[in-house]
């Protein structure tokens, strides 16, 4: 049996599956952003300050003093971890207004990896009977919402994106914001926005695939100046003659 993905419309028992697959999502990027921050200039600091006031004020032996490393990059470590954690729990705590959910189809025995095997995709309307429906194990492996922006007017925003790992990327995500895009035309945005982080490599050359551009660069401030991470916000006019062709 060929397994098979359904892109259809978030329901509200879908909300459990959707909070442990936004959490995944999220938390998946803590191990990336930590080694990122081990080799910044600012944990070099962190490291030499800590070591002086060991030394010089409490009188600590010098070579004690060089346990103080394993424990600055602990530190670091569940300051980055809980960081993240927040804001899965955060996005957790968010319910959606208008949301798109994929469900994946798959044999209760499939030893194929994800990323190698040919699914097919079926929007909002699945061609295949109940009773055969029954005889696959289902898994929410994908969802994206959108809802007003705050900021700007007439403009919807991307929000509580998530994929499950090891799954084909573009051949789930591009339909489903493909139909996000039919959406909001027909709810009558201007233009869709979303934001990324430095280390979301994967979503960003999606975006830049689907025809989205950026609007800005900034750099979000975690730590006052000392510590932020650099967010890429980019946008998509719905009301150009490409967007128009991609709903038809």
């Amino acid at each position: 049996m060929q397994p098979f993905i359904v892109i259809r419309n978030y329901h509200e028992d879908d909300e459990l599956k959707c909070q442990e697959l936004v959490r995944d999502y999220i938390m998946s990027f803590s191990k990336k952003s930590f080694f990122v921050f081990c080799f910044r200039e600012i944990t070099l600091q962190f490291i030499v300050i800590t070591w002086a006031l060991f030394f010089i004020f409490l009188g600590v032996p010098l070579l004690f003093c060089a346990f103080t490393v394993p424990g600055c990059f602990f530190f670091l470590f569940t300051g980055t971890y809980f960081s993240f954690y927040a804001k899965a729990v955060e996005l957790m705590a968010m319910k959606p207004s208008q949301s798109l959910v994929a469900e994946c189809y798959e044999p209760f025995i499939f030893r194929c990896d994800p990323n190698e095997a040919s699914y097919q995709i079926f929007i909002e309307n699945c061609p295949y009977e109940e009773a055969y429906m029954n005889k696959f194990r289902r898994r929410i492996v994908a969802t994206i919402s959108v809802k007003n922006h705050h900021a700007m007017y007439n403009a919807a925003w991307i929000y509580r994106f998530a994929l499950a790992p090891n799954y084909p990327h573009e051949k789930i995500m591009g339909p489903m914001l493909g139909l996000v895009v039919k959406n909001c035309l027909n709810g009558g945005y201007a233009t869709l926005e979303c934001t990324i982080s430095e280390w979301q490599e994967n979503e960003r050359d999606f975006y830049d695939n689907m025809g989205f551009a950026t609007r800005q660069i900034y750099h979000k401030q975690i730590i006052g100046s000392t510590v932020t991470v650099m967010k890429t916000q980019m946008t998509y006019s719905l009301r150009s003659n490409e967007a128009l062709s991609k709903q038809n």
